[in-house]
């Protein structure tokens, strides 16, 4: 079971951000093999998640963004089918999916190359991100309430995420790298 992360600049970028990850995995659970960190920046901003799918097609593999809480097991998350969250804790907006947490086992590049075939279309099409791409141009399964949102009143989950509230999360104590 693999662990995988997208370090791009300029939102992140910063060794701090995926040393974080690995501090509270190994802090609160040691239920991965190994962690590949992507820096490669192709598409620019969330598109570039897309690549892991090009990239990562031969294990089990468990993504998450980077501006997220580890408080307990991860064990439950890990997936064959390509599987992202249901954002069940705010309102659906654009697409009810939320891609800070997939998982995925195998082969799943199809998921890049229906994105690469015209990327400049896709990110017109679906200028919000990648989540509702995923909505409206892949199959996919959603987990049941695996973590909840800071920005929308949780924090008591295993895993928490923080939605763009980056500046909240150096707040939370297991977000500190020793």
């Amino acid at each position: 079971m693999e662990i995988v992360l997208v370090n791009t600049p300029p939102a992140y970028g910063q060794q701090v951000w995926v040393d974080n990850i690995k501090h509270m995995l190994d802090n609160n659970n040691r239920e991965y093999d190994t962690i590949h960190v992507m820096d490669s920046v192709v598409y620019g901003g969330v598109y570039d998640k897309l690549l892991l799918f090009d990239r990562f097609r031969t294990g089990q593999y468990l993504y998450f963004d980077l501006d997220i809480i580890i408080n307990g097991s991860i064990v439950d998350l890990y997936t064959n089918k390509f599987t992202l969250l249901n954002a069940w804790w705010r309102e659906p907006f654009h697409t009810p999916l939320n891609s800070s947490i997939m998982s995925w086992c195998g082969d799943h590049s199809y998921i890049h190359d229906k994105f690469a075939e015209d990327p400049d279309y896709y990110m017109v099409k679906y200028h919000k991100g990648i989540d509702e791409y995923i909505y409206k141009e892949i199959e996919y399964e959603t987990y049941e309430k695996v973590c909840d949102s800071y920005v929308y009143g949780g924090g008591e989950m295993p895993i928490t995420l923080y939605n763009h509230a980056r500046d909240k999360l150096w707040e939370h104590e297991c977000s500190l790298s020793e």
